[in-house]
């Protein structure tokens, strides 16, 4: 599952191969709008069998289809009692995982701050790195290809050499196939949570007074 990005995407495959696919397109009602494409996918499942696994984008991108997938996918896993493994949308990018070697996706972090995050051979390595506007500028120039991001390029100033693109379930799909049987358990093991780029910008109701 995909629904971190407006065009979502959903796929259900029988070991390595796709037996129903759904595509739509979402701003940000996938509240609303996710579960009659989820319902046509699922219909694809044969009568009396259950899911083994369901893995969803955990962003980034949208705070709202990201947690709406996440918590769609725990429903899920749990009505089939499977387990349930999140996974970075950015390695739904297929300019990222056919790419053998280190790769990057870059962003907007907002308030201010650029990001960069690294992927060797098409998965997430470490942890988001912020830097501002001229340091990004700067570190980019040292750096080999390619770079992608889910965003306008331009949002991030004058760099060619970044391009954009978008996640979808299927390259999902690739990521966690290409995984051991150990690192999938792992993944299974985790706290599913959204792929934040930092610590969520929380302002603190203001308490009040006792009369």
């Amino acid at each position: 599952m995909e629904t971190s990005v407006p065009q979502a995407s959903l796929v259900l495959a029988c070991h390595t191969e796709v037996v129903k696919s759904c595509d739509f397109y979402s701003e940000r009602s996938q509240e609303v709008d996710l579960f009659e494409p989820l319902q046509e996918v699922l219909t694809g499942l044969p009568e009396g069998e259950s899911l083994t696994s369901v893995v969803v984008g955990t962003g980034p991108g949208s705070y709202n289809g990201s947690r709406v997938g996440i918590a769609s996918a725990q429903a899920i896993a749990q009505v089939h009692r499977c387990g349930v493994a999140g996974l970075s949308s950015f390695e739904g990018l297929h300019e990222l995982i056919v790419h053998s070697g280190q790769s990057w996706a870059v962003g907007d972090a907002r308030r201010g701050a650029l990001f960069y995050l690294a992927l060797a051979h098409g998965r997430v390595v470490g942890v988001p790195q912020l830097l501002e506007p001229e340091a990004f500028a700067a570190w980019i120039q040292t750096e080999e290809g390619p770079f992608m991001t889910f965003e306008n390029p331009e949002r991030l100033g004058d760099f060619p050499q970044v391009k954009q693109g978008v996640s979808i379930a299927a390259n999902l799909l690739k990521s966690w196939l290409s995984r051991e049987e150990e690192e999938k358990n792992a993944l299974i093991s985790q706290e599913l949570e959204a792929f934040y780029l930092r610590a969520p910008h929380i302002t603190k109701a203001k308490s009040r007074k006792k009369r």
